[in-house]
């Protein structure tokens, strides 16, 4: 993985960037279908989901405002247009399933911002960036689930609409290690910055 570094460092993917004066986290989709066993989604990421409550504690505790998604699909699933044909699995978000309930710990409470989504990134056909640009935020905090998609898409999107992102290692996860490692990767090398949670308590903390 050094020479990977220091491959990507030689070619000039070297910038970092700073959090901002205001910050805020999103909690993408932290939802039962990847805890469940039975479900096709399981991703076995019991320990993000740990660090994903500590995480939404602490935020709240330092006046950090949290956001949390969710896949609002309608009953057959047609407002996901091709992200629901492509991906079959994505019926366990489906209305009264139970498998598309939040994880116990991680719905959003009074204060929060609910944002419902059909697509992986938690800005594309919402209103995420207006709210948090309504509310001065510059910087945005990436956790939840998986990194592969939705987390990378909402890091993505973060960067693209100006916002600094950074997604906290432990409170994402993915079902493959080899992906998850890869994607936070790419998300430090082209797109924003990747900290460990011990980092994130300590700005909050100071800030």
């Amino acid at each position: 993985m050094s020479d990977d570094h220091d491959d990507y460092a030689s070619a000039g993917y070297t910038g970092a960037l700073e959090p901002g004066r205001r910050a805020a986290l999103v909690v993408v989709d932290p939802v039962r279908a990847y805890v469940d066993p039975a479900c096709g989604l399981y991703a076995g990421v019991e320990e993000p989901v740990e660090r994903m409550r500590e995480l939404t504690r602490a935020a709240r505790a330092a006046g950090v405002h949290v956001a949390v998604t969710t896949m609002a699909l309608s009953a057959d699933g047609s407002n996901a247009g091709v992200f629901f044909r492509k991906v079959p699995a994505l019926a366990a978000y489906l209305p009264g399933t139970s498998t598309g309930a939040f994880i116990a710990g991680l719905a959003p409470v009074d204060g929060d911002t609910l944002v419902p989504k059909q697509y992986p990134s938690a800005f594309f056909g919402t209103s995420l960036a207006a709210d948090l640009v309504a509310r001065g935020v510059d910087t945005l905090f990436i956790a939840g689930l998986s990194t592969s998609g939705c987390i990378r898409a909402t890091a993505t999107d973060a960067m693209q609409h100006g916002f600094v992102p950074i997604v906290v290692r432990e409170a994402v996860g993915d079902r493959l290690p080899s992906v998850h490692d890869s994607k936070l990767f790419d998300i430090h090398a082209k797109i924003g910055e990747v900290w460990g949670i011990d980092r994130v308590l300590a700005h909050w903390s100071a800030a």
